[in-house]
């Protein structure tokens, strides 16, 4: 269904939307959980490395403790992440993530040296990671975490308070227990993981400026293209009114000029004028209904046709569309009939949108009915519905053509000429899509010829719907 601007305007409005935060942070934090995969191999390589190779003497069951802690908290947080809280709580769930990182890395060093350990340097990747999920406020208290918990492990080291595990063969002395270096190592981390952060949330800063530049500016690309757009639809208004009033009503006038001649009213004619007049209106007539179908296509629009429904005599619609069409079945040698049973149950409808999808689909079946064929159209009541049936022994549509003759402007590819614009199915499709109903197309349908048969079911009008008996 269109919106209100879509139908004030006849054109679609355009709206940029950018991608939701919420997703964009579901999709870093499943990065983040694979990385976290990633660091626990490394840690379990690192220190078998470190030990083996190196020899360097490590607290191997403290180090795989914490690397079987990381796996189970990321297998925790991948559990998590499955389900919908995630995306209520993103940004709790990513503090809590870097909060937990911060633990376990604190946790990791202290069991591999403290100070001495240089993969300190790990808090810069938490900070930096970190600034890509988290508003800027975030990354500093993450910021002032990582040189508490680091500043607190040293210090507690430092004093005594915790027992330095000096890792045997990667340096000769224990440097915790040195206050220079100590304090310059402190020092050092809390400045550059400070700028780290300073530097990381300006870039991130920037770069949500540009993107935002960005949207703004494609924004107004669509914005002035959907103005484009509405003054092309007002055009195109234009030109349909003066092609309804211009083009059309001239030929009418034309018709009934012809018309006119052959009732009499200026002498009498003869039957071999007669016949080219009568062949005249006709092809008069075929471009009429040519305008008519440009007409209707612009015309087609859900919400208006959804105004004009109401009880319809079905019967009716069918007789009236049948003998608009007899003149140019008689020009063609074809007959058409109809089958309307007694006491047919109204439908919901639009009686002149009805009319034009009936009209349309006879003479889809008379073009193509060479002479002395017929087309029929037959009315059938259904427990919730009624059935309509526009049957014919013409030519018939070759199976690549079925999927597509409902498409705007598809004809079928013959060697004679055939008029028309290739709508009129595409209208007739449109009109019952319009009434909640279904239209489809078989060929060949029987197997005496190779002609079409054009099926649609329209609503039935339930009891309560029913129009009032008249006088």
């Amino acid at each position: 269904m269109a919106s209100a601007s879509e139908q004030s305007t006849g054109a679609p409005a355009f709206k940029l939307e950018a991608l939701p935060e919420a997703i964009q942070l579901s999709r870093q934090l499943r990065r983040h959980i694979t990385l976290r995969w990633v660091a626990v191999g490394g840690v379990l390589l690192v220190a078998l490395v470190a030990r083996v190779v190196f020899a360097i003497g490590l607290a191997m069951v403290p180090v795989l403790l914490i690397a079987g802690m990381i796996a189970a908290y990321n297998l925790a947080f991948a559990w998590w992440l499955q389900g919908e809280r995630q995306a209520q709580h993103g940004r709790a769930f990513a503090i809590v993530q870097i909060i937990a990182d911060l633990l376990a890395l604190t946790a990791l060093l202290h069991f591999t040296g403290g100070v001495e350990n240089p993969f300190f340097l790990v808090y810069f990747i938490h900070v930096g990671l970190g600034s890509v999920l988290l508003p800027a406020r975030d990354i500093y208290r993450m910021t002032a975490l990582a040189v508490g918990l680091f500043a607190a492990l040293v210090g507690a080291e430092y004093v005594g308070w915790l027992p330095h595990v000096h890792m045997t063969g990667f340096l000769p002395i224990e440097l915790c227990h040195e206050p220079a270096f100590v304090a310059a190592t402190l020092g050092a981390f809390a400045v550059t993981l400070s700028l780290v952060a300073v530097a990381a949330t300006g870039v991130i800063a920037e770069l949500e400026q540009h993107r935002a530049e960005q949207a703004s500016a494609r924004q107004h690309e669509l914005e002035q293209t959907q103005a484009r757009l509405v003054e092309l639809d007002r055009m195109r208004a234009f030109f349909l009114a003066l092609a309804s009033h211009d083009l059309k009503t001239p030929l009418a006038v034309v018709v009934n000029y012809i018309n006119t001649i052959l009732d009499g009213y200026v002498g009498e004619v003869d039957p071999k004028h007669r016949r080219w007049l009568e062949r005249s209106v006709v092809r008069l007539q075929e471009l009429i209904q040519l305008i008519d179908d440009f007409l209707a296509v612009s015309q087609l629009d859900e919400a208006r046709i959804a105004q004009e429904l109401e009880p319809t005599d079905l019967a009716a619609v069918a007789e009236a569309a049948v003998q608009e069409v007899t003149a140019r079945a008689r020009d063609k040698e074809v007959t058409v009939q109809t089958a309307i049973p007694s006491q047919l149950p109204q439908v919901h409808g639009s009686p002149k949108r009805l009319h034009r999808m009936l009209v349309n689909l006879l003479d889809n079946g008379i073009k193509f009915t060479p002479a002395g064929g017929q087309v029929t159209v037959a009315l059938v009541k259904e427990p919730d519905c009624v059935r309509i049936d526009v049957m014919d022994t013409g030519v018939g549509i070759p199976a690549d053509y079925l999927p597509h003759v409902f498409e705007d402007y598809f004809r079928l590819r013959r060697k004679e000429f055939v008029p028309g614009a290739g709508l009129g199915l595409s209208t007739a499709r449109r009109i019952v899509e319009a009434h909640g109903g279904k239209i489809w197309v078989e060929s060949p349908y029987c197997a005496d010829h190779a002609g079409a048969k054009f099926t649609c079911r329209l609503r039935r009008v339930t009891t309560d719907q029913q129009q009032p008996a008249a006088g």
